[in-house]
């Protein structure tokens, strides 16, 4: 592979002489190329060796000295760090291109060798290579240095290592890098800072593949290139990954390629001023209002609305409109006759006119509950409650007051009702439930509970166990942990405060309440009521871009509301005109502002808004 690209190099400058291209030829560009597949002490990653030889072809081909490397441990990623390092003392463009895992730790980024076995963040920071000498690696450069990482894949190490504190769970993804006070550097990631990346379905990672289309076009400047890569992505992952850069640019306009730049489309020909039309006749919005509620007619009552929404008939006009839509919602309810079509109709509509027959039928409908299961756990009414874990965390519980002891369990990052039995040297014991351990006494305040929301959160049924049997409930979020407690076959209104993923488990692992009983059950055996699991592999999962913002605050952005508006409709399916919709959805404190969509979240709205219209939202 090395002889090959070498030899492109050569005929590439070859032609270059030939041609007499000669101000090519004056700028020197070096570039070194890592792909790691093959981990010894985790599952190897498909991608990352066919994504680092397509680009070191690529750069080759642009007149780079490519120094191209694959499956490097430690020790040999050292030596090729410092090679490179000395090599591009004198080069005019520096560029570093990784694929392969990486992982933030105490908020530095460091890049993982092959043969890292990271057991702890203590021993792992001694086998891997710190960001920060990769980019000091292309500081020298005259013009720029670029470091493009592929390296924001799910880390499969952060379910195994462990925190210096001992406290906290690994995150996954890679933290920002400051760029202040730089010059003439750039830093891509492959997925915006706490976020993970795909390593691709095809050959390539979508982020590769991206760059693979772009970078050798002629004529676009840096900046913009990154920018077309960036909407690549997008587009590739449906808005799921977006790549992100941190850069100073120097000042003066940069190349990767030279030529022209491609031609924008042509503007389109003016057109011949009509010729003026004859004023529309004067029209009554009165007579309007009445031929449209003779006719019942919903478009015509919805097109009244949007000419004259301030008309004294409006408020008229919206109550039949909505009176019209539930007409149809309980009709097709009634067609389809099943407890979930009633009990989404009284989601929807729990004052409305057929909201009694909606019970009635309903009873009928749905079997007497299950015996009420009481075990022996310690009811869920203590004064503690987690605080200060990130949505995406957890708090672990250890058998004795310090990170020396082995966890017995974990709570989620919303917890309440948790009882403290006495607190020493920041540590605290405490029982939820049928779990019982230490924790760090930072994260456990009295009646203070995490503020933040998850789209995980509601009722749930239990599934997948014969009548008769039990569900196992674990103290934390993985088969590693003791049963503590059970829930019966037949449960209904089973709580979930929030879930959480394992690589390699096709379901989430979730956090319940239930009776008295609380911990975690796999998400194979939990459905809610539209009939879907907790991220079962098999279903696509609703994606909202940011993450859901708090309910009700003051002073936030009307667009950030909007995305949590969405992300509670797509888990929940609420109506926001409804009382449990208003509760969850408050705009009344917002402040207005005007964002761009991209295609894939415009379709994402506009699904929501269909499904809204289509529920008689």
């Amino acid at each position: 592979m090395r002889g090959l690209v070498a030899l492109r190099q050569l005929c590439a400058a070859f032609a270059l002489l030939v041609l007499g291209l000669s101000p090519a030829l004056a700028e020197k560009r070096i570039a070194l190329v890592i792909g790691n597949s093959a981990y010894s002490n985790a599952t190897a990653l498909a991608n990352p060796r066919n994504d680092a030889r397509a680009l070191a072809d690529k750069l080759a081909s642009m007149q780079f000295t490519v120094m191209l490397h694959e499956d490097l441990d430690g020790q040999t990623f050292r030596i090729a760090l410092g090679e490179f390092s000395e090599a591009a003392l004198n080069a005019d463009i520096a560029l570093v291109f990784y694929a392969g895992h990486g992982i933030e730790m105490a908020g530095q980024n460091y890049l993982i060798p092959v043969d890292a076995r990271m057991r702890s963040e203590s021993t792992a920071q001694f086998e891997t290579i710190p960001l920060e000498q990769v980019l000091e690696s292309v500081r020298g450069a005259k013009k720029l240095g670029m470091v493009l990482l592929d390296a924001c894949r799910d880390n499969p190490f952060a379910n195994t290592m462990q925190r210096k504190d001992g406290t906290r769970a690994v995150k996954r993804g890679l933290s920002p890098v400051p760029v202040d006070g730089e010059r003439g550097l750039i830093i891509s990631f492959a997925a915006e800072a706490g976020r993970t990346a795909d390593d691709g379905d095809t050959r390539h990672s979508p982020y590769t593949e991206a760059l693979l289309e772009t970078i050798d076009q002629p004529g676009i400047e840096v900046n913009r290139l990154f920018r077309a890569v960036r909407a690549k992505v997008r587009e590739k992952s449906g808005g799921k990954q977006v790549p992100i850069e941190y850069a100073q640019l120097p000042d003066e306009d940069i190349y990767l390629v030279s030529g022209a730049a491609p031609a924008p489309a042509p503007a389109p020909a003016p057109q011949p001023v009509p010729a003026a039309q004859p004023a529309p006749p004067v029209e009554d919005p009165l007579l309007i209002y009445i031929q449209a509620s003779a006719r019942r007619d919903p478009a015509a009552l919805e097109d009244f609305l949007r000419r004259y929404p301030d008309h004294i008939r409006a408020p008229d006009a919206r109550r039949l409109v909505g009176q019209l839509q539930e007409d149809k919602i309980w009709a097709a309810t009634q067609s389809a006759d099943t407890a979930e079509g009633y009990e989404a109709f009284l989601a929807a509509y729990p004052e409305g006119g057929n909201a009694d027959r909606a019970k009635e039928r309903l009873a009928a409908l749905r079997p007497p509950p299950a015996p009420e299961y009481t075990g022996s756990c310690t009811a869920l009414n203590g004064a503690l409650a987690v605080s200060g874990i990130p949505p995406d965390d957890t708090l672990f519980l250890r058998q004795g007051p310090g990170t020396s002891f082995g966890e017995v369990g974990e709570l989620a990052f919303n917890t309440v009702g948790v009882h403290e039995l006495g607190c020493s040297n920041g540590w605290c014991e405490v029982v939820h439930g049928c779990t019982r351990g230490y924790g760090s006494q930072t994260y456990l305040r009295a009646g203070v509970a995490s503020q933040a929301f998850s789209t995980d959160q509601g009722n749930y049924s239990a599934t997948g166990f014969a009548t008769g049997a039990r569900i196992p409930v674990l103290s934390g979020p993985g088969a590693q942990y003791a049963a503590v407690s059970e829930l019966p076959a037949d449960a209904t209104g089973i709580w979930v405060n929030a879930c959480d993923t394992n690589p390699g488990d096709p379901y989430a692992w979730c956090a319940v309440s239930w009776r008295n009983v609380a911990g975690w059950v796999y998400g194979a055996y939990l459905l809610d009521g539209m009939g879907r699991q907790p991220f079962a592999a098999s279903q696509p999962v609703p994606a909202p871009a940011p993450q859901p913002a708090p309910v009700a605050t003051t002073g936030q952005s009307c667009f950030d509301l909007w995305y949590a508006r969405n992300a509670i409709f797509a888990a929940r399916g609420y109506c926001f005109n409804s009382a449990e919709g208003k509760k969850w959805f408050d705009n009344s404190q917002c402040h207005t502002s005007s964002p761009s969509l991209s295609a894939a979240e415009k379709s994402t709205v506009d699904a929501i808004k269909a499904r809204e219209k289509a529920q008689g939202c």
